[in-house]
């Protein structure tokens, strides 16, 4: 594996090194590449998300925490200077094999250093059973891209408060607070932060390759794209009917269906699930023109295998999520 080293230090931010592993990811000739990086204070939301239901916007404007949206899946992050990320290119189109490889490759990494690391649940590893990595991915043709975050020294007042997730998703860790469930790995090492690093690159690499200033000018092309208000913001359509967020094993997901006269004119899903292939042509493809009801879906669905399109989400999941509360 190849550590991807940029020809300067100066500080860039996050939605950079976004499109730094794009670049990578459809540019370079090597099968397997890796970087770390850190930010100034930011708040990364997932590509399915709605910002305003994700991030304290007030809080994050009056502590100057920049806002960005990723083109993965996955929840909402707070990262800083001691937090580090990291980001893993891979050959190959079976996404959810590499990111589950790549998982336990990073928890093995921190066992060897002498930290009590374990994979848990859909994307997390954790250290004397509180999260320290969060992690996601997403599929380019041919590539697939997986990036993470590394708690180091993170201010925790920030993270908590900058950040807002749904009851669901506390109630089911079983805690009142994120704090209770993170942790920063200083507490469990005796490696500073650069030491850390260093260290990880040692146990995952074999060699470097540093971008050249034109590179760094065609991904300072692709940042652009986003850094668009129409990308960061999205679009919030009204629809007729919404499921609201339930939670199963792909993660958090809600319906939005727009109708008329009773028949689907349009089908929508948000969540912090992981996309393996893009759903929402094959979804409006078989639902739309189809009288709401439960039969007619099932029956306008039946051969379709969601799990296909999102990772752990089945055809059966996405039915009775919308009939769970109108029956």
């Amino acid at each position: 594996m190849k550590h991807i080293v940029l020809p300067d230090n100066r500080p860039r931010r996050l939605v950079f090194y976004l499109a730094m592993e794009e670049y990578v990811a459809r540019n370079l000739n090597e099968k397997e590449c890796f970087f770390m990086w850190q930010v100034a204070p930011t708040v990364i939301f997932g590509r399915n998300q709605v910002l305003e239901t994700e991030v304290n916007l007030p809080y994050c404007q009056a502590n100057n925490i920049a806002i960005f949206r990723r083109k993965s899946g996955g929840g909402c992050v707070y990262s800083d200077m001691g937090n580090i990320m990291l980001s893993y290119i891979k050959d190959g189109d079976n996404v959810g094999f590499v990111f589950d490889r790549y998982m336990r490759r990073i928890a093995l990494a921190l066992q060897k250093a002498g930290i009590k690391a374990q994979v848990s649940g859909r994307n997390d590893i954790l250290v004397d059973g509180r999260k320290v990595s969060g992690n996601a991915f997403y599929q380019l043709p041919g590539r697939s891209i997986v990036h993470g975050t590394m708690l180091f020294d993170t201010n925790f007042d920030h993270l908590v408060q900058s950040i807002t997730p749904s009851n669901n998703k506390l109630q089911s860790k079983g805690v009142s607070s994120i704090r209770q469930r993170v942790t920063n790995l200083c507490e469990h090492t005796d490696m500073g932060i650069e030491e850390f690093k260093r260290y990880m690159i040692n146990s995952l690499c074999d060699g470097e390759r540093m971008l050249t200033a034109e590179e760094v000018l065609a991904i300072e092309t692709i940042e652009r794209t986003y850094l668009d208000e129409s990308f960061i913001y999205g679009r919030n359509p009204r629809y007729s009917f919404s499921s609201g967020m339930h939670k199963c094993r792909a993660g958090e997901v809600c319906v939005d269906i727009e109708l008329h006269h009773q028949r689907i004119t349009a089908v929508e899903l948000r969540g912090d699930y992981f996309v393996l292939n893009n759903y929402t042509d094959i979804l409006n493809q078989q639902l739309v023109g189809q009288t709401f009801d439960k039969e007619s879906i099932q029956q306008a669905m039946r051969g379709l295998a969601l799990e296909e399109y999102i990772r752990d989400f089945t055809t059966n999941d996405f039915i009775e999520i919308i009939f769970t509360e109108t029956n």
